[in-house]
């Protein structure tokens, strides 16, 4: 979901049929950007603040070149003293979720993934449905937003973030 943020709209993901984040609770912990992972050569982002509280993120291609855009919207994540948020991102068919926690200038993503057993049995622990629509779609829906942030801040406390995105 910063695997880049694009991975969020990968297939395997906590997901939903409308936006269960909320826009009016929108925080902006990053700054405007490009964001470079830590352990990979051009796996970059471009962040930028958007006036109506959501995020602009392009991928930022090796060559240059501006790839595909998506938008963002950040809420907090109930996860004590940890600088963390739930991350919504619009797909083709409803929405996606990931969680991002910010130390520091390190910026770590993690995004759910209901193929695993370990990520779907939390979702479902939490009110989440998994719905495999086929052989490659393995989701965990939700309905409302208490079951999504209960899920995301369980899957926090489990998930591997990997290397840090930082800005540059």
């Amino acid at each position: 979901m910063l695997l880049c943020f694009t991975a969020l709209a990968l297939s395997a993901c906590y997901a939903s049929n409308r936006l269960l984040l909320d826009p009016d609770a929108a925080v902006r912990p990053l700054e405007d950007g490009v964001y470079e992972r830590a352990d990979a050569e051009h796996q970059r982002i471009r962040i930028t603040r958007d006036p109506d509280g959501w995020y602009s993120v392009e991928d930022f291609n090796a060559n240059g070149t501006i790839g595909q855009t998506h938008r963002a919207l950040f809420n907090d994540l109930p996860l004590g003293e940890l600088k963390a948020y739930a991350v919504a991102e619009e797909a083709p068919d409803g929405w996606v979720y990931a969680v991002v926690v910010q130390s520091n200038e390190r910026v770590y993503l993690a995004t759910p993934d209901c193929a695993d057993s370990l990520d779907a049995s939390v979702a479902v622990d939490h009110g989440g449905v998994q719905a495999d629509d086929d052989a490659m779609t393995h989701n965990c829906l939700f309905k409302d937003r208490d079951a999504l942030i209960a899920a995301l801040s369980a899957y926090a406390g489990q998930a591997e973030f990997g290397a840090p995105y930082l800005r540059k």
